[in-house]
């Protein structure tokens, strides 16, 4: 099978969505499937990373948005000109991972060149307006929600013939964003083996620290992302300072860039951490599952996650987890099981002081760490969207009387 997989974003940019599309693609290559990721570059991009130059990553040249939290993604004013480009790599299905730009230019190849389309609605949008205007979220939310609707998730689940959804929290929201069609939830996976400690040696962890500035026995709060709005990183900066200030057995490490990385490095000179907290700015994509097993355990206060990929990388590192309560996490995190959750930063304070005080009780969390993630492997996920490929190729054909 020929599956086009339509992005605004990719690798090098580091998000849950860039994992889940990457993911898919190799799960799929796999399973013996030719797939070709068309996404959006800048020029720099193309220039410095190599791996954009490979056959399978189709670059359709944008301009970046005018909004700081949004620069990474591209728009492109014209579409048509590169249905010819489409059209020469004889798709069998169209998996739309976007809702803005490049889905349009997927909405067209489907229609010009009548390619079967899928859509994956990662992410639940509404709870991002306030980075494009804080102004227009807070009086015309309401009206934002209709303009999403209506020129962007709308049309795409209108030609989708089924819409995919990671969790129970965005299908329970996908009338929102005008779902109609049928939907499926299905979690993303990720290759858990990639993670796994025993890949590393314990020198190699402790050459790493001590690059780092990490001394040998501190404690280490890990948090591994972007570092944007809506993860909500200065509430762990805050509780940090709280529960930990002064207590130079422990140490904040910061692994991810991102818009908000400046300022958070002036908050941490205002809370007067900056001795205990370790920005690592991005760290390549290959590298990601060594910086894991730096932690004791990896913290998130972020409520806008639609499954919370990194959650389940750092279970798969046998790191457990500090995180806000959200029902979106719900099947991944159980209660002082694989994790820990805190409602607020209050609770978080509580919480931190509480595990600094019972090494044995995160020890006994540790032990259940791998186990708890097994079902989130790449091939699991492969397979399931390789099944809904099928069946929508036959349902598209058989209403549009196409013999195979």
């Amino acid at each position: 099978m020929r599956i086009g997989l339509f992005t605004d974003q990719y690798y090098p940019n580091i998000s849950g969505v860039v994992t889940s599309i990457k993911m898919l693609y190799e799960g799929l290559t796999d399973l013996g499937h030719n797939c070709f990721i068309f996404t959006s570059f800048d020029e720099k991009e193309v220039a410095e990373c190599e791996e954009i130059h490979q056959k399978h990553i189709i670059n359709i040249p944008g301009k970046p948005y005018p909004f700081k939290d949004l620069k990474d993604y591209r728009y492109t004013l014209t579409h048509k000109k590169f249905l010819k480009v489409i059209e020469s790599y004889q798709l069998d299905i169209i998996h739309v991972h976007t809702d803005y730009n490049i889905s349009k230019l997927a909405i067209l190849a489907h229609k010009k060149l009548h390619i079967p389309l899928v859509h994956t609605l990662h992410t639940l949008w509404s709870d991002y307006f306030k980075y494009v205007s804080p102004f227009f979220d807070k009086h015309f939310h309401k009206s934002m929600e209709w303009t999403l609707r209506k020129l962007f998730t709308g049309p795409l689940s209108k030609h989708s013939e089924i819409d995919i959804v990671p969790t129970k929290k965005v299908f329970e929201q996908a009338h929102i964003y005008g779902l109609k069609k049928e939907i499926r939830i299905i979690p993303t996976g990720i290759e858990l083996r990639r993670f796994y400690a025993s890949n590393f040696r314990k020198e190699e962890i402790a050459e790493l620290k001590k690059e780092l500035g990490i001394l040998e026995n501190q404690f280490v709060f890990l948090y591994i992302g972007r570092t944007s709005k809506e993860k909500n990183i200065e509430v762990l900066l805050k509780a940090y300072t709280k529960a930990c200030k002064g207590n130079k057995d422990t140490v904040f490490v910061l692994v991810g860039g991102g818009p908000e990385l400046a300022e958070l490095k002036e908050d941490v000179k205002e809370l007067g951490i900056e001795e205990q907290v370790i920005f690592t700015d991005t760290i390549p994509w290959e590298s990601i599952p060594k910086y894991y097993q730096l932690g004791d355990i990896f913290i998130n206060a972020s409520q806008s996650e639609t499954q919370g990929l990194t959650y389940i990388e750092a279970l798969s590192s046998s790191i457990p987890l500090l995180v806000q309560k959200d029902e979106c996490i719900e099947e991944v995190v159980q209660d002082y099981y694989n994790g820990i959750y805190f409602d607020g930063e209050e609770e978080l304070i509580q919480k931190m002081l509480e595990i600094l005080k019972a090494p044995e009780t995160l020890q006994r969390i540790k032990n259940n760490t791998l186990d708890s993630v097994r079902k989130y492997s790449k091939e699991v996920y492969s397979k399931s969207i390789l099944d809904i490929y099928e069946e929508v190729i036959e349902k598209y054909n058989r209403k549009n009387n196409i013999e195979k």
